[in-house]
């Protein structure tokens, strides 16, 4: 039996706000990874998969909600030096990931086409796509680097947390 404790991801009511946006932002980067990955993952899984991507980023968002609107009132007084560059990374960061998942519903070939929305793709649009695809690399890269500390602490919470947990109940 076991107890929920003040490091654990579970509270007596759910998952905490932190343990839902680590695991969220580890789905997310997964999958953000496979889907640049499209020999990987054939065409049509690339195209649903960036549909999920793109709603599960829709709830990152509203996850962070309190952050966006009390940063954005805050952008042209007081911030931060640093809050004030990671406001400006996620919001390019969320521009380019919405001209993605627009652009790739614009150039879908199998996901509108099996839901009966008939598509006639577009190079300018198929090219907005992969430029845009690309940027996201280095803005996600970027992200990462100035969340770093939070990842890195929360890694060992709820990532290698898990497996000491598990170790620490095989072996008694």
């Amino acid at each position: 039996m076991t107890t929920a404790t003040i490091d654990s991801p579970r509270t007596k009511r759910g998952w905490s706000e932190t343990a839902k946006n680590y695991w969220l932002d580890v789905i997310l980067f997964v999958a953000f990874v496979i889907d640049m990955n499209t020999r990987f993952t054939g065409i049509p899984i690339h195209e649903w998969l960036g549909i999920a991507f793109g709603i599960a980023l829709f709830y990152h968002l509203m996850l962070h909600w309190v952050w966006i609107t009390t940063t954005t009132k805050r952008l042209f007084g007081k911030l931060p030096k640093m809050q004030r560059a990671r406001y400006v990374i996620n919001l390019a960061l969320f521009i380019d990931m919405v001209v993605i998942v627009i652009s790739g519903i614009w150039i879908s070939e199998a996901a509108l086409p099996q839901l009966g929305i008939p598509i006639t793709p577009s190079p300018y649009f198929f090219e907005v796509h992969h430029i845009s695809s690309e940027l996201s690399v280095i803005l996600l890269g970027l992200h990462l680097a100035l969340d770093w500390k939070w990842i890195v602490t929360n890694s060992k919470r709820y990532l290698f947390g898990l497996f000491s947990r598990s170790t620490k109940g095989a072996a008694s």
